[in-house]
């Protein structure tokens, strides 16, 4: 199985926290919220690049924005989506 390096919340430089800590600002339903409280493990995956981290996820943020689908149903999308694409996440 590969495995990635993830930089930890706890070891996390100036930069990278401030995009941790904005990503645990989100308003996300409780369910998203990683049990152990801090950022979850996507965004985790991310770590080595900050920059990249911050876009990539303001990106995909717009797409949760306005009251036209609800979180289910844009959950639908992506879930369909990451299947028609044989995604395994």
């Amino acid at each position: 199985m590969p495995h990635i390096r993830i930089v930890e919340a706890h070891e996390a430089d100036a930069p990278l926290r401030a995009v941790y800590d904005a990503m645990l600002s989100r308003p996300i339903p409780a369910v998203y919220r990683a049990p152990h409280g801090g950022p979850a493990g996507i965004i985790r995956a991310h770590s080595l690049d900050p920059d990249l981290l911050r876009i990539t996820f303001a990106a995909t943020g717009t797409f949760h924005r306005g009251d036209e689908l609800s979180w289910a149903e844009r959950e639908l999308i992506a879930a369909s989506a990451s299947r028609t694409n044989q995604c395994f996440y």
